[in-house]
């Protein structure tokens, strides 16, 4: 006999008894309200259905199956007719399949489920963990629904309340009378459009200082060890090979000024890229934009390897290893545009971030192959003739070799365009901004 037989079965049996139990609760029906209320003790269920199980034939397996399956149909019926929400009827099924496993190992273990009292070790603690798992399914759908329709107010410029726990209103006061003392300070027309205007880099600059402060000392500390590392590995190449000078320029202010210019320009690509990335919160406050974001992350590690330079070179020239620059201006023109074309790529790689989550996965990579064409551990002059073409592709390998030109009278690069330089750089920002630009409208506030 199949299982649909035995329901049909069941049900016309239903029709002409109405079996009762000594507490006067109908054996034939059961309460389905408590399967959908997470305050209900899960005892009741049980009860109910011990008592239901006992006025039907039980003594098989197949017998209680028939049951069982009745009673999800039962469910079924109901969670149809009062149109209950998906976690309401999942909770509620969740809740029987339990009651029922746990009903029917016991039986299957000859234990006494009919007995007053009864009651599976594990009922208890698996209904608590299917209780606290439904609320945070709810919490997260409320979280969820409460970002669509931000995103979507943002969108369509539509006002929207957002209620508050009592212990933020306190807080939410402070912080819009911090913002009216900072808007104050701007034009009627600046506050009414929140157009982003130049003079919000300055406190953006501050605030994420005061972040790297807070939380980045030990990126602070490498800012200064990373360079000395690299310097060392440069070097030692280059000494173990019997070398001292390059083109009339000493290995140790060689290798300085590669190592510590491209690690300035990783780290502004990084930097810059996961703060575009990461701007959602700060876009809360009028006049900041992801770009402006990335920006200020570039011009921030422009400032630290500027200093970390200064540092670098005084010190190794007082222990007579570095040799100080001949023009100081031209040299830190040039370390500067190398922190523009690193902007620049951040800026992109933020933007094709924002469209493919994926791809600062690969950024790493891109680096690393462009640290290789990139005159870090040698310039093309060393190279022999038919190579250099292929290494001379790369805008920055100009750069690199521009810088350590203008630092050594010694070394007048034969190989490096500035024209290439500046028409690379300044392409590669276009081309950052358009990108950018495409993909503004899908970065939104968090």
């Amino acid at each position: 006999m199949s299982n649909e037989d035995r329901i049909k079965g069941w049900r016309s049996r239903r029709k002409e008894s109405n079996y009762a139990v000594g507490s006067g609760v109908a054996a034939w029906r059961l309460d389905l309200t408590a399967l959908f209320d997470a305050d209900a003790s899960v005892a009741v269920v049980l009860k109910q259905l011990a008592a239901r199980l006992q006025g039907e034939p039980h003594g098989s397996v197949a017998a209680r199956r028939a049951v069982y399956d009745a009673l999800q149909t039962e469910l079924d019926e109901e969670i149809n007719r009062s149109g209950h929400d998906d976690l309401a009827a999942d909770f509620a099924r969740r809740r029987l399949r339990i009651v029922v496993r746990l009903l029917e190992n016991d039986i299957r273990a000859g234990v006494a489920v009919f007995e007053p009292g009864y009651m599976p070790a594990k009922l208890l603690a698996e209904d608590e963990r299917l209780c606290a798992a439904i609320a945070r399914r709810v919490e997260r759908r409320k979280t969820e629904e409460a970002q669509s329709a931000r995103r979507h107010a943002s969108r369509n410029d539509i006002a929207m309340e957002i209620e508050l726990l009592p212990e933020e209103v306190g807080d939410l006061a402070i912080l819009r009378d911090r913002m009216r003392g900072l808007h104050d300070g701007y034009r009627a027309g600046d506050v009414d459009e929140g157009r982003p205007r130049l003079r919000t880099l300055l406190p953006l600059f501050i605030y994420q200082l005061h972040v790297m402060h807070g939380e980045s000392r030990i990126a602070l500390l490498w800012a200064l060890v990373g360079p000395v590392v690299l310097l060392t590995l440069i070097s030692s190449l280059y000494f173990l090979m019997g070398t001292h000078y390059i083109l009339g320029m000493d290995v140790p202010t060689f290798s300085l000024l590669g190592a510590t210019t491209w690690i300035m320009f990783r780290q502004i690509i990084f930097r810059s890229s996961t703060g575009y990335v990461s701007a959602r919160a700060m876009l809360n406050f009028q006049g900041v934009t992801p770009l402006m974001c990335a920006l200020v992350q570039a011009m921030i590690y422009v400032t630290v390897y500027l200093v970390v330079f200064g540092v670098l070179i005084t010190a190794g020239h007082a222990l007579d290893l570095i040799t100080l620059p001949e023009n100081v201006a031209a040299f830190v023109l040039f370390v500067v545009l190398m922190g523009v074309g690193g902007a620049a790529m951040g800026v992109l790689f933020g933007s094709l971030a924002t469209g493919w989550h994926f791809f600062l996965r690969m950024a790493p990579v891109i680096e690393r192959f462009l640290q290789i064409f990139s005159s870090v551990f040698f310039v093309s002059e060393q190279l022999p003739e038919q190579l250099r073409s292929y290494f001379l592709w790369s805008p920055f390998a100009h750069g690199m070799q521009l810088l350590r030109s203008v630092y050594f009278t010694s070394y007048p690069s034969q190989n490096a365009s500035l024209s290439y330089f500046l028409t690379a750089l300044v392409f590669l920002a276009v081309f950052a901004l358009a990108a950018e630009r495409l993909v503004r409208s899908q970065v939104q506030p968090m």
